[in-house]
């Protein structure tokens, strides 16, 4: 068992070394200690699972903690850890709507447990998933199958829309918030210091955000780095917990933004340029099998919009200036400006 600990402990501790503050650690586990989140993680398979762990796969965070190990009986699994305010009942709702894909034949990973108490959070359990590759995002035939993943994702979940309790995107039809932004994802960015050249585009994005369109349930962040493909196929995806209900251009727009994107990689892959974003919805639109209407277009145009000048804000937070750089947020949103919100 200790052994199975102290290499998930080396796991974990290679890559908290990538961060200056493990911000997100320190709201679940309230350490920065390798080893000690590698008992916590092992002390939850044992209570939840019935098995400790033998060998850790990998560690990462973002805006939840995920940890793959492989247990002492052979099973991989996923665990995902999440934040203290996210609540209970929204983490039930995530696990209901996702084994519904899974059970509908979609690429949903199968839920073996939780969502149960970790540290001072709440985790959930998925079956580990292998085989597959990520895609590269700009080739048309993978944005276009991308694209149909999403549309088949929102059929598949149409008949839940009314009675779930599943929350909007950040990006997408605002919620009641004072200012331009919403509470930025990570404590990592800082939105405090106004950006003129970004802003003005969220705010002229903003305004035309008028709820038009049907209410769905989607993946909010259905992207290359999400999904694995084989033979030209979706065979499986990630980020469950992305799960939101939203007005379907809402989603379609935000998703423009960032489907080729993989910002795992060194460096990160580009991002889609203004015609890629149009490909994509004309691509989504072929798959629903009609396209949006004029006040749908514009509501996907105006959360297009607003999700780039939202990424290329969370840069500037980072002290990064991105602007001459080809294939950034920032050099698409500084070369193109409002012209962003014609989709």
């Amino acid at each position: 068992m200790d052994d199975g600990v102290a290499q998930l402990a080396a796991v974990i501790a290679a890559d908290l070394a990538t961060w200056d503050t493990p911000w997100v650690e320190l709201a679940i586990y309230e350490t920065g200690d390798g080893r000690a989140i590698a008992e916590e993680i092992d002390a939850f398979c044992r209570r939840e699972l019935g098995g400790g762990v033998a060998r850790g796969l990998f560690h990462s965070a973002s805006v939840g903690a995920v940890t793959g190990v492989e247990l002492g009986d052979g099973r991989r699994v996923v665990v995902k850890a999440h934040q203290p305010e996210r609540e209970l009942s929204w983490l039930q709702e995530i696990v209901r709507v996702q084994m519904h894909l899974a059970s509908r034949g979609l690429p949903a990973t199968t839920v073996c447990g939780g969502p149960a108490p970790i540290g001072r959070g709440l985790a959930i359990v998925e079956a580990f998933v292998e085989g597959g590759a990520t895609p590269d995002g700009h080739a048309p035939a993978v944005r276009a199958a991308i694209a149909e993943g999403l549309c088949a994702i929102v059929a598949a979940g149409r008949g839940l829309v009314a009675g779930s309790t599943l929350k909007p995107q950040l990006l997408g039809t605002p919620p009641a918030i004072r200012g331009l932004w919403p509470t930025p994802h990570s404590k990592l960015f800082d939105f405090s210091q106004p950006v003129p050249w970004i802003d003005d585009v969220a705010r002229a994005a903003r305004a035309r955000f008028v709820p038009a369109g049907e209410l769905v349930i989607g993946h909010g962040d259905w992207r290359a780095e999400h999904v694995r493909f084989d033979g030209g196929r979706i065979v499986g995806a990630f980020d469950w917990d992305s799960l939101c209900k939203e007005y379907e251009p809402s989603l379609v727009g935000f998703t423009a933004h960032a489907f080729a994107c993989d910002w795992s990689r060194t460096p990160p892959a580009p991002v889609p340029t203004l015609d890629e974003a149009r490909a994509f919805v004309a691509d989504y639109e072929r798959a629903r099998g009609r396209g949006f209407t004029v006040e749908e277009r514009r509501l996907c145009g105006a959360t297009f919009a607003f999700s780039c000048a939202y990424v290329a804000r969370c840069a500037w937070g980072l002290g990064n200036d991105e602007r001459g750089s080809e294939g950034t947020v920032q050099q698409l949103l500084a070369s193109q400006g409002p012209t962003l919100m014609e989709l």
